[in-house]
């Protein structure tokens, strides 16, 4: 499979963020000459704020991000070449904002299997990030500086400005929400992407029951992870079961309570992680031969366990990946 990533709805938004951002400059140097007032480049980055607010998060595509940040464009050129007050356009600005907000928690919440999904703790996570920052963008736009005020309070306004412009962009480099500590982000990833235990233990079962099947469920998790047979498309739960030394139907019962998997979930998972793994090695990779390499008989299998344990499509998250390549 080729790569399609020649034109990146991710990228283009970045752009036009930059745009936005420096679009002012010369039309207040040409109206007022050098320097340039601090307006003009407070303006600028509040614009290039919001255009940074519409990237998509978590499983959201880029196409709709892309469309309203060309509007925002048009909204704050068509301003600035019509001589309006920045917070006249700014206010523009902000209203397709608030239809781009709304038009993705109406998205969001038309499917609510996606709410219940163990990775809706990281989507709830980035959703009241950018909450968060909008906000504050909204609360500096309507505390941007009037014609006649004093240049403190102008200069000041530019220095916030380009503070949440910088905390939005390094927010875009990074990944990082900016609202929790990094480890505490990093707790979370792996909580979605490395445990398994998304049911909690039947309450039906005895205490000595359940710390048996705690150590066989130990020996099975060692074996994924040091010796993966799961690479072996034909890697069975008989082949499992001997070794770590039980029976096939013990095997089944402790992976369905200790995991909230069946076995073939169970070991998709393991294999979802490699295909994820090698696909950060090099993005470029087929994914028809990734899978092949991950121990899946099909791509039709592979792509429906990509997407369930990722949130994601494999040739999403594999742009996804090229273009925080080609940023950084």
């Amino acid at each position: 499979m080729k790569n399609k990533a020649s034109f990146s709805f991710y990228r283009a938004v970045c752009l036009v963020s930059a745009l936005c951002l420096l679009f002012p400059l010369p039309a207040a140097a040409f109206r007022a000459g050098w320097p340039v007032l601090p307006d003009a480049l407070s303006a600028g980055a509040l614009a290039g704020s919001a255009v940074l607010l519409l990237l998509p998060i978590s499983e959201e595509q880029g196409k709709v991000s892309f469309w309203f940040s060309l509007g925002m464009a048009a909204v704050c050129s068509g301003g600035i070449v019509a001589a309006l007050p920045a917070r006249v356009w700014l206010c523009g600005v902000l209203l397709l904002h608030l239809l781009y907000c709304t038009v993705r928690a109406a998205s969001r919440y038309s499917q609510l299997r996606l709410l219940f999904r163990h990775v809706a703790v990281w989507y709830n996570v980035e959703n009241h990030a950018r909450m968060y920052y909008s906000a504050v963008l909204y609360l500096m736009v309507a505390c941007f500086p009037a014609a006649g005020s004093p240049a403190w309070a102008r200069c000041f306004s530019m220095s916030l400005s380009m503070v949440l412009y910088g905390l939005l962009w390094a927010r875009v480099r990074t990944g990082r929400t900016g609202l929790i500590s990094p480890s505490k982000e990093s707790e979370i990833r792996e909580l979605i992407q490395g445990n398994l235990r998304t049911v909690p233990p039947q309450a039906g079962e005895k205490t000595e029951d359940l710390a048996k099947m705690t150590r066989v469920y130990e020996r099975v998790s060692k074996l994924m992870e040091q010796k993966r047979p799961f690479l072996d498309a034909d890697f069975s739960l008989s082949d499992m079961a001997s070794s770590v030394f039980t029976n096939k139907s013990y095997l089944s019962k402790t992976i369905n309570i200790l995991s909230g998997r069946n076995f073939s979930q169970f070991v998709n998972y393991y294999r979802i992680r490699y295909c994820a793994d090698l696909l950060r090695k090099d993005p470029h990779l087929r994914l028809s031969a990734v899978a092949m390499m991950s121990g899946f008989h099909s791509t039709v299998s592979f792509n429906m366990a990509f997407k369930l344990n990722m949130g994601e499509t494999p040739s999403s998250f594999k742009e996804r990946l090229i273009a925080e390549r080609q940023l950084s």
